[in-house]
């Protein structure tokens, strides 16, 4: 399953982008989200790149059909790193694994400004190989992927509105 976002921004791709590698609001952000136990591994930014390595419980309203894959609580670890400049934009990788949980979760990802501010173009693919339930398990991944992303983009676009 593929799934594709726009996130656009009032402020400039290197502000957003900061944002992007800031511990506070890293941690606020997953906390805003429903996530506990946010254990922030790596987060090293400079002007030119953010490598990220975040940790968190997170909640899920699991089907009956995928109980055997899935708990009301999964251990999730997700990466990023970033390359680029503030002039020509950002381009990242993102990999999220879900312990116990066979779904691979890739995502491009790509930051750059546009009118007076910018915009993250995302494409994340959701991939199950298990026989059976493996289609059904990534879609219903890839549709809580949908309903987070919008979470996560609606608390980073308030967060930088608000300074």
């Amino acid at each position: 399953m593929e799934v594709k976002a726009r996130h656009v921004y009032s402020q400039s791709a290197e502000t957003v982008f900061k944002s992007f590698g800031n511990k506070e609001v890293i941690a606020n952000r997953f906390i805003a989200m429903g996530g506990r136990s946010i254990q922030i591994e790596t987060c090293k930014l400079t002007k030119t790149s953010m490598d990220m390595r975040v940790s968190r419980e997170v909640p899920s309203e699991v089907p009956v059909l995928l109980k055997k894959v899935m708990n009301e609580w999964n251990h999730a670890t997700q990466e990023e790193h970033w390359t680029g400049s503030p002039n020509k934009g950002y381009t990242g990788d993102l990999k999220i694994t879900i312990k116990g949980v066979p779904v691979t979760i890739t995502a491009k990802l790509f930051l750059e400004n546009e009118g007076g501010g910018s915009v993250n173009t995302m494409t994340f693919s959701f991939v199950s190989g298990i026989p059976f339930i493996g289609k059904k398990l990534a879609e219903f991944v890839g549709k809580a992927a949908e309903i987070e992303m919008q979470r996560e983009y609606e608390f980073i676009r308030d967060a930088l509105n608000s300074k």
